[in-house]
Parts: C-alpha cells; structure tokens; sequence
C-alpha cells in the first residue's frame, strides 16, 4: 500500500510514524513549507528556543503522547510546572490558582463556603457524575446554576486557560466536552507540563523514525494543489510534480486549508458543513531576557484581563542559555470586530495589557531583552471548539480521504487533539492491511 499524507505537522508525522512501521506500507509526506513541525514549529535565535505558541502538555500522564512513548519507541521528556507558583491576579491581588485541592483551600478567588461548593463540582466531575456534560453550552449549565458568582466565574476562567479563548467564548464549549476534559485533567497527577526541549524533541524523533524506515519520503517545499480520483488510485498533483499515484490519502491539514483544497472537486460539497468553522487565536509575546530579571513565579494569569505570563525557562531550562530567562505572554483574543480600524486598536490594548503586566512583576525588564517576538494573531487550532463550530470526522460518507489534525475529532484539546487523531487513522488503515494480508495468506 502508497499512502500520501498531506501536511508535516504533528498530525502528519505522528500518522506517518505510525504507518511507517509496517513493511508493505510506503508513503510520502508532503509540506509546502521549508520546515516540518506546522504551528508547533520550533526555531532558535541568540540562544533561545522559541515556539509559535505554548509548548504546555496537560495532564500529560493521561495523554496520547504516553501511548506514542510505548508504541512508537520514542522518548519525550517533560517536567511539572511548580503547582505552588502559578498564581493567578484579580483585582490587583496574587492569589494561588486551584489547580489542586490544597491549593484550591488556599486561594482567595473563592470563598470559604464557594470553595466547599467548587471541590463538590470538581468531585462529581472525577466521578463522571456532573449535571455539566448534560447542557449544550457551559453557559446553558451558569444560567441555570445556583453556584455563587465567583464559582461561575472560575469555571468560565479555568475554560479561558485550558481552551485558549475569551469568556465569551468559554460560554458556548458544549458541556459534555468540558465534562469529559475535566475528568480527565481532575484525575491527572500532573496537570501542567513542559515538553523540555519544546516540540522539536517530538517532531525530530517523529520524522528520524519515518526515514529510518527506508519506505517512506518527506517533502518539504511542495504543497499539493490537486487530487484526482483515477479507480481505486489517487493522482497528486503537487507545484512541481504531476499524477503522482497514491492507493490512500490522508489529509493532516488546517481545516480552513482542507476546504481550500478541496474546491472544484468532486467533493466540495461534503466540505460545506465545515466551511465556517473558526479558528482559535491568541496574541503571543516572547521575551527573551540576557539575566534573570525576576522570578516571583512560574505562571500568573491576569483574571481581569484575560492573559497570562509563563516564565518558561523556570521548568524547561533548554529554552534559555546559562543566566537567562524566556517569558512567554499569551492573550486571548475577541474575533468579531466591526472594522479593521477596531480589530487595530483591541490588538493594540491587549499588547499594552501584557507590557503592563511585565512592568508590574518583571521591573526594567526592557533593559535586559535580548530576544524580542510578537505574534499578534497566532493560531493555537484551527478550529475552536465550541457548539456553533463542527470537528471534522476522520472520515466522511461520500469522502475517499482520512482526516486527522486538532480540528478533527479526537481526545483532549489543541495539541492532543492532533496526536490522537492520527493515531486513529493511521491504525485503521494499519489494520485495513493486516486484514488484507491475512485475506491474502488463505
């Protein structure tokens, strides 16, 4: 079996690793850009590793990168964010955040009885028993809700954070998604980790393993443009190569990218459903800093306003060269503007937001920068995960393609959402060929 995989992001090469391991299956992946890796593309500059984006892992003892360690043979190391320093600001006070029942009994987001009441939820949700996973939206389960308004709050607050969006947005999470992520997240013994050596420990080893194999080819710098269906045969036409004959294809793209793709083809209309989806945005503020400026803590996250500062290098120290110091400054962003003039100017408020919370608890830092990147409108996934948003499933009816990437459906969030994906195509078609072998062999 040939099989082409479009995009060599982490959907693409996890799918590609995990086919790459069967002897009669040989393949190529295909990337229009010049590196590998997508929106976990890793680079360095004066010394610092940076990301386009956070390279956290939640409760990553209960995430598919834990079975890709035990199936594929790779190694990814991590290290748990100091629970005891992510605090979190409301009203200009720093109180511990509740990431776990002590500190949940030391924070003062939440009232003495709101705190009662809060480990009640958390309880029922561990024990797959909250009323939550049965409204359609997080904010069809508030409305209804007799829970204080600093409880609501939290809940809208805790979604921000894992989710990457505003509350707003926070609201319309259906229930059941958010149910099934906290039960998993609750149940974890490390909730916050950092992939040491960011996503290019992950997606080196992931394209070592694809090539090692000796079957399969990666192709940077040649995006596919067309697919023709010819039989039981697909013919790719790529920007410097034509008709090239494929006997499976999956598509590990955006899935703005796929409906692009997919245009003019027989198959434009089953993309309609998935044509609107929105995608995840966030404003990203790297500093880079030639000393340790200040260290109060490891991760703060400014309730009123909707972001937060990880300092990086105080868990993954690869990130940083010898006595420096990488923040990370991360905005959730609104995405209904009336003008482009108004998008400006909420752009232009939220990076000041994150300078002034710099200033407060990093003092003359602008002193000290030796790496500086801003990203106003990073995307985090491709499509948000909200009621009015549609996954797109790993495969359609009318079809002939696998789907896999973090707007497709899969466990987890963002990240995972991508490793799981594929980790399902690729074992349907892995057991597609061991049925036909076995069928063969009779």
């Amino acid at each position: 079996m040939k099989i082409a995989i479009i995009g060599g992001g982490l959907a693409g090469l996890t799918a590609a690793a995990y086919l790459s391991s069967h002897p009669e299956i040989e393949g190529t992946v295909f990337e229009r850009s010049p590196q590998l890796g997508g929106r976990a593309f890793t680079y360095e500059k004066a010394g610092f590793t940076l990301n386009y984006g956070a390279h956290a892992v939640y409760g990553i003892d209960r995430h598919t990168l834990r079975h890709m360690e035990d199936e594929l043979g790779i190694t990814i190391p991590s290290k748990q964010v100091d629970k005891r320093k992510v605090m979190y600001a409301k009203n200009g006070r720093l109180t511990p955040a509740p990431l776990d029942f002590v500190n949940i009994m030391k924070t003062e987001v939440l009232t003495t009885m709101d705190k009662v009441r809060f480990v009640g939820e958390v309880a029922a949700i561990i024990g797959n028993l909250h009323q939550l996973k049965n409204y359609p939206t997080l904010g069809d389960y508030l409305d209804q809700s007799h829970a204080a308004d600093d409880v609501k709050e939290l809940w809208a607050h805790l979604v921000c954070s894992n989710f990457f969006i505003t509350p707003e947005e926070a609201r319309k999470v259906s229930g059941e998604v958010i149910a099934d992520y906290y039960h998993n997240l609750f149940l974890s013994s490390r909730p916050v980790n950092y992939v040491l050596g960011s996503w290019a420990v992950i997606t080196n080893q992931l394209k070592e393993k694809v090539e090692n194999s000796g079957r399969w080819t990666i192709s940077v710098k040649e995006p596919v443009e067309t697919i023709l269906q010819d039989g039981k045969q697909f013919l790719l036409n790529t920007k410097s190569r034509e008709l090239l004959p494929f006997d499976a294809v999956i598509i590990a793209l955006p899935v703005q990218q796929v409906v692009k793709l997919m245009e003019s083809s027989p198959w434009e209309a089953a993309m309609i459903p998935y044509m609107d989806n929105t995608c995840t945005e966030v404003m990203v503020y790297d500093l880079g800093f030639s000393t340790i400026v200040a260290r109060p803590f490891h991760y703060i996250s400014d309730m009123d306003n909707k972001l937060f500062i990880s300092d990086v290098s105080a868990t993954d120290n690869t990130v940083a060269p010898e006595n420096g110091q990488l923040l990370q400054g991360i905005a959730y962003l609104n995405d209904e503007f009336a003008t482009e003039e108004e998008r400006k100017q909420y752009l232009e408020k939220k990076s000041s937001q994150l300078e002034a919370l710099f200033d407060q608890h990093y003092p003359n830092w602008r002193d000290h920068v030796a790496v500086k990147r801003v990203s106003k409108k990073a995307m985090v996934s491709s499509v948000k995960n909200i009621a009015s948003n549609r996954l797109l499933p790993h495969q359609l009816p009318e079809v002939p393609f696998y789907f896999c990437g973090d707007g497709c459906e899969g466990k987890g969030e963002l990240a995972e959402r991508a490793f799981s994906s594929a980790r399902i195509v690729a074992q349907q078609l892995l057991s597609q060929q061991n049925e036909k072998a076995k069928v063969s062999s009779i």
